[in-house]
């Protein structure tokens, strides 16, 4: 296969390489070592040059895979605690990894270089593209937060709830996802609770834009890169929309999903919204022409890496579905129910007619008696109004 440019994760901790303008993609890792304890939950580059990708497994390893010869490097456990990982960044060539628990730790050679408590049930964890110091946090009745790794003793910044609803009732917390706008000191949260919201740090502790997109949890979003007050969002049953934060609503809505979207990405430089999630596809929508291009991987997956160049080929067909198989490794070891899922794809549909079901003896006597009684309380009815009719005779009779 040639050199991919999506990297995607999944939930047994496959990892997956596609070229999109080819049209193919393969597992770069073993596939009989699938465990879902090893569920891939973060992705990233190790540096600007892209040549190696940080792997962060849900068990708190970490590892390192090389573009160039396909390589795994040895895993790194980070951390020894009963917790999920939530995220897995790179400072200076450090590991920052974040856990559920709100444990935020910078590790140095194996060993703890400075640690923050961002407070439990963490779910967002994202890192300042610019100032790679700065870290954002967030999570179920957990605010957002800003801190400096560099700088443990508090939070830089720490937003404050929205003021109560129109019942004057607490409004919940849950931040899902928190993404930094590059160059500005502004940072666009979605909520479990189905809300999208953009914090200036430099104003105010609450929201300066908040709005409402659809009515389930939001689990993936993603910073337009033309625009400040746009946002990518995905929620948990496969609606995918750009949003205006300023207008309050979707100005573009992307079809073709059928499960929650886990992971989502605007190309920094093409028209491109690049997705994924719990549907096994990997989802490819132009902005421009609203093409769209899946690939089907096998796998529920859960993150999403992009190269920086990449083309899209010549690729204009809408809604073209692509269905490629590995080239050298198989998916005999992976999820349970893939192969049932294409079992099921690839059945014919057969059209049957409803026999007539036949009469047992029983069931003739019964009805045949059933047909006698009725006809026998028909009867009965008649001679009872014939004898009515004779009688209210009689009676005119008598009376004149």
């Amino acid at each position: 296969m040639a050199a991919p440019n999506v990297v995607v994760g999944s939930e047994t901790g496959l990892l997956k390489g596609i070229n999109v303008s080819k049209a193919e993609w393969s597992n770069l890792s073993d596939t009989e070592s699938v465990d879902k304890t090893k569920e891939v939950v973060s992705l990233c580059w190790k540096d600007e040059t892209e040549a190696e990708v940080c792997m962060g497994l849900k068990n708190k390893c970490v590892i390192l895979w090389n573009v160039q010869n396909r390589l795994f490097s040895d895993p790194v456990t980070l951390g020894t605690e009963e917790s999920k990982l939530r995220g897995v960044r790179i400072l200076n060539g450090d590991y920052v990894s974040c856990v559920d628990t709100g444990l935020v730790r910078l590790w140095s050679e194996g060993e703890v270089k400075s640690e923050i408590n961002a407070g439990k049930d963490v779910f967002a964890f994202e890192q300042n593209p610019i100032q790679k110091n700065i870290f954002a946090t967030g999570g179920k009745e957990n605010e957002l937060k800003v801190w400096d790794i560099e700088l443990t003793d508090k939070p830089k910044f720490m937003a404050k709830n929205v003021r109560n609803d129109w019942l004057d009732l607490r409004v919940p917390v849950w931040v899902t996802v928190a993404k930094f706008i590059p160059s500005t000191d502004k940072i666009i949260t979605s909520t479990g609770h189905h809300q999208v919201r953009m914090y200036d740090i430099k104003a105010q502790r609450r929201p300066v834009l908040d709005m409402s997109f659809d009515e389930y949890p939001i689990t993936a979003a993603a910073i337009h890169p033309s625009s400040d007050n746009q946002v990518v969002v995905g929620n948990t049953i496969g609606k995918l929309a750009i949003l205006d934060l300023r207008k309050g609503r979707p100005i573009q809505v992307f079809k073709g999903f059928s499960g929650a979207i886990r992971a989502v990405e605007h190309h920094p430089t093409l028209p491109v919204i690049v997705s994924c999630g719990l549907d096994r596809y990997l989802h490819i929508h132009s902005v421009e022409d609203k093409s769209h291009q899946k690939i089907y991987l096998k796998s529920r997956l859960t993150s999403l890496l992009l190269k920086k160049n990449w083309d899209m080929g010549n690729e204009t067909d809408n809604d073209k579905e692509i269905v490629v198989k590995a080239e050298v490794l198989s998916d005999e070891n992976d999820d349970d129910d893939n192969d049932d899922d294409q079992i099921w794809e690839n059945m014919e549909i057969v059209h049957t007619k409803t026999k007539k079901k036949e009469m047992t003896d029983l069931e003739i006597k019964k009805k045949s008696k059933r047909k006698h009684d009725d006809e026998s309380i028909d009867i009965a009815n008649k001679q009872l109004k014939t004898k009515s009719v004779k009688s209210r005779g009689r009676k005119r009779i008598i009376n004149v």
